[in-house]
């Protein structure tokens, strides 16, 4: 089936300025993802220096004590440890 177009110099104006409104929306939508995106990279940071925090504790003062100063959980403690490479003496 054909695309119908405009008939009229009128329909031809109203359509341009929709296109131009429809590309200006998809510009904001394009900025506003790349803005989200350095976001998440700098959360994903700060988070991953939480986690090394959380080891170098987990370490120094063992995991139920790290708990209990930081309000983590222990288990999730023990499997930050655990990947970081941590061995079970040092977590306890």
């Amino acid at each position: 089936m054909p695309e119908q177009y405009p008939v009229n110099d009128q329909a031809r104006t109203r359509l341009r300025e929709a296109q131009k409104l429809e590309s200006k929306a998809l510009q904001a939508v394009i900025a506003a993802r790349k803005a989200r995106d350095r976001q998440q990279q700098r959360l994903d940071a700060a988070n991953r220096k939480v986690d090394v925090a959380l080891v170098e504790l987990v370490g120094t003062s063992g995991v139920w004590r790290a708990s209990r100063l930081t309000g983590e959980d222990v288990k999730t403690l023990q499997a930050k440890a655990r990947a970081a490479g941590l061995r079970t003496s040092q977590i306890h």
